[in-house]
């Protein structure tokens, strides 16, 4: 079979860049806003699994179409000799070590070499004759070739380049790199696959490969997402208590250490969700990732993960579980509310980043005066939602995230009442009960069922792919 090869080629800065990153899925292709950027031809390849499916080749924008198109014209005597006088030209300037016509060289180099064509143009600009000249040239190639109408900021003159397009491309296209889902992905290759019938067999492979990988690293970000909630779950941060210490000097300790080694392990799993989606360039600081989005512990935005009270009572209660957040200090006998010990009460339910459960010392049997404050594990249901809602939200927006999209990532919390609608009622009662009891550690049977909810709970939110 024949491995096709596509030549993103258009004017300078119109996105041919963003449109490889994507439809390549690197984000290794260099983009920026300034003109001009790309001055090599580089090859990209789609890679699934080991196998390179296609390649596009990231070109040069066109500089002097007018001069090259004039050149051309001036050595074909007929049409039956553009693609000849074409490659004369490129031999020609390939030969001249300081050829004004360098950009214009690099880009049409792979296209007479049986690359396919794929012209970007802006969407958001006006239409002006001054591109016929490169579309002619094009033209004079013979090679199959489609055009991608690129709504750069907006869309507001897509129309007449639609009208102008298709008098020179077979196919035109509106195709967004930033937001084009795999299903978008897809329509491009299926419409080379009628230009040209010898890629035929390898893209229709390639749909399949795309479509079934796709569907596994779904699978895959949902399966890191239980490891590490389940890691986060059965966490316990202590600190020893010495005989006439004053316990509340170590209690702000204690749940700042459990609170970091959280963040920690959040951080942890982000960072793999990174990996695994490809998106190793995507911003980070001192390598934790700078998402827009509330910290783990800043309580004002817990009521867009956690339960209502009401769903969280009658979840629990399905499951046989008590409601309400409760921590045992240890001291005196007395029963606190998580709040407390963070210096309040965070509303009626709230839980609280740690459970303690102090602990008489013993060392070979001597009974000692002082104590073992605990942090964790994680019981409380609130908290548990909690992290489950943070944790679909960052799988979501990285199954979403295009590799042409390099601005700081953009996490939208989402409420998870309303995720757990595409749940039925027998399923949301067996997810609260396996909440309740993840920080014991889970079977892999628990594991498996765990990750097919958080599949399930992504995908009214996720683009189609």
């Amino acid at each position: 079979m024949v491995k096709p090869v596509f030549a993103v080629v258009g004017h300078p800065n119109k996105g041919k860049s963003s449109i490889v990153s994507t439809l390549t899925r690197q984000d290794a292709v260099r983009i920026s806003e300034i003109s001009g950027t790309t001055t090599e031809a580089q090859q990209f390849n789609l890679t699934i699994d080991g196998v390179s499916h296609y390649s596009l080749v990231d070109t040069p924008g066109f500089q002097r179409p007018r001069q090259v198109l004039d050149w051309l014209r001036n050595h074909a005597p007929n049409a039956s000799e553009r693609r000849q006088i074409v490659q004369r030209f490129v031999r020609e300037q390939q030969t001249e070590p300081s050829s004004r016509f360098h950009d214009e060289t690099e880009l049409l180099a792979p296209i007479l070499d049986g690359a396919g064509i794929i012209y970007v143009v802006d969407g958001s600009l006006p239409y002006s004759a001054e591109f016929e000249a490169e579309m002619t040239i094009l033209q004079w190639t013979g090679q199959p070739r489609m055009a991608l109408i690129n709504p750069i900021g907006n869309e507001s003159h897509i129309e007449e380049w639609q009208s102008a397009l298709s008098q020179y491309f077979s196919v035109v296209r509106v195709f967004d790199p930033m937001t084009a889902d795999t299903r978008k992905q897809l329509t491009i290759l299926t419409a080379f696959m009628e230009l040209h019938e010898p890629w035929r067999q390898q893209i229709e492979q390639t749909i399949e490969a795309l479509q079934s990988y796709s569907a596994s690293l779904v699978e895959k970000g949902a399966m890191v997402v239980v490891e590490h909630l389940q890691e986060m779950f059965s966490h316990v941060s202590e600190v020893k208590v010495p005989a006439q210490f004053a316990q509340s000097a170590l209690q702000d300790k204690l749940k700042y250490d459990y609170q970091q080694q959280l963040r920690i392990i959040e951080s942890a799993m982000r960072r793999q969700l990174q990996a695994l989606f490809a998106h190793t360039l995507m911003q980070t600081e001192t390598q934790t990732l700078t998402v827009e989005a509330p910290d783990l512990f800043d309580h004002d935005h817990w009521y867009l993960y956690g339960l209502d009270r009401q769903k969280i009572v009658a979840l629990a209660a399905s499951v046989g579980a008590a409601a309400g957040a409760v921590i045992d200090v240890g001291v005196g006998g007395s029963s606190l509310m998580a709040g407390a010990l963070a210096g309040g009460l965070f509303s009626g339910v709230a839980s609280v980043a740690a459970t303690w459960k102090p602990e008489r010392l013993k060392i070979h049997g001597v009974p000692l005066a002082g104590k073992t404050l605990t942090a964790g594990p994680i019981k409380e249901l609130t908290f548990a939602y909690v992290l489950l809602g943070r944790s679909i939200d960052f799988l979501v927006m990285i199954i979403q995230r295009t590799h042409a999209d390099r601005r700081i990532a953009q996490i939208q919390s989402h409420n998870m009442n309303e995720r757990l609608q595409s749940l039925n009622k027998v399923e949301q009662v067996k997810l609260t009960a396996l909440l309740q009891k993840a920080h014991k550690g889970l079977s892999e049977k628990d594991q498996l069922a765990w990750r097919d909810w958080i599949v399930t709970l992504t995908k009214n939110e996720k683009a189609n792919g």
